[in-house]
């Protein structure tokens, strides 16, 4: 497997082990063991690693550059196209990146998936932005080099911070900016996109698109484990993304990508975001690929996707 499912993999983390750590929790239920931690979903998403920075630039390439599409290399954005910075919040710092570049077309909003940090994400942005595009990318709290405890709500609040930013960044028309949402990162992205609808943001996007995402806390509860308790049980109402999906005006363009391969989060999660979604969803599956790859299974197919949805009608 690659990108987060073998990350995932490495730390104990597949959905394999999502379902024993809910199971460990059922029998701390039956034996009246301490059940704090099996009421809240946050500890199985998130598997952050910090770092203590990184150098763009290096030769030999920064390791923590490396990610799922292949090895670490120097970025393809030069420090003249790259800003890099922290957002103060009450108790947390935010820490982002954004590749700009002249001639962007548009603006990218990335939200990554739920393993290590945005340098693993970096390759990502890169190729966006060499496609024509600005692209913020921000961290979660405790992901690399932001601070704080990572959970939905905070999740949710370093998003709300990045997107406040957006505006005020080099090449930004706030009437040209796309959310993006890969994995874990569908959740904020989609979170975004409700909020904006609401007249919360400062940016109103032009068209959300899902990678690799699932439905639903509930949704991974149920195919997650062989018990098949029921999602709400230990996850009521967490990172409900088909439900954002169902109110969402269905004048927004969206999005939604998912490889036919894909063992961590598997299609079906795809199929209820696209009925959630009704007809303002184009469903895009790629074959034969799985949870990272999606990127490098049809690279040519992968782009005009991105291409035709991020066209300025």
């Amino acid at each position: 497997m690659n990108g987060e499912n073998s990350e995932n993999s490495e730390n104990g983390e597949t959905h394999g082990g999502l379902a024993r750590r809910l199971n460990t929790c059922l029998i701390g239920l039956l034996v009246t063991l301490p059940l704090s931690a099996c009421f809240s979903a946050d500890p199985f998403f998130f598997n952050g690693i910090e770092v203590d920075g990184y150098d763009w630039d290096a030769e030999p390439a920064d390791p923590d550059l490396e990610g799922d599409l292949g090895p670490a290399h120097p970025s393809l954005v030069g420090p003249q196209n790259r800003v890099e910075g922290f957002i103060e919040l009450d108790d947390r710092e935010v820490h982002y990146v954004y590749a700009h570049r002249d001639d962007a077309a548009a603006t990218i909003f990335y939200s990554h998936g739920n393993y290590g940090h945005l340098g693993w994400y970096w390759q990502r942005a890169e190729l966006m932005w060499g496609w024509g595009y600005n692209v913020l990318i921000y961290d979660y709290p405790g992901y690399g080099l932001s601070t704080g405890d990572a959970s939905e709500q905070t999740m949710y609040e370093n998003a709300a911070a990045a997107l406040e930013l957006l505006p005020t960044l080099p090449g930004v028309d706030p009437e040209r900016v796309f959310f993006v949402g890969f994995s874990l990162g569908g959740a904020p992205a989609s979170e975004m996109a409700v909020r904006a609808q609401r007249g919360e943001t400062a940016i109103t996007p032009r068209g959300l698109l899902t990678e690799s995402a699932f439905c639903s806390g509930e949704t991974l509860v149920q195919d997650g484990t062989w018990l098949n308790l029921p999602g709400e049980f230990l996850v009521d109402g967490a990172f409900d993304n088909c439900e954002r999906m169902a109110i969402l005006d269905p004048g927004l363009k969206r999005v939604i990508v998912h490889g036919s391969a894909d063992g961590f989060v598997v299609p079906v999660h795809a199929e209820k975001l696209k009925r959630a979604a009704g007809d303002a969803a184009t469903l895009e599956v790629f074959e034969g690929a799985e949870h990272g790859d999606v990127p490098v299974n049809d690279p040519a197919r992968y782009e005009a996707v991105f291409r035709e949805f991020l066209a300025l009608e």
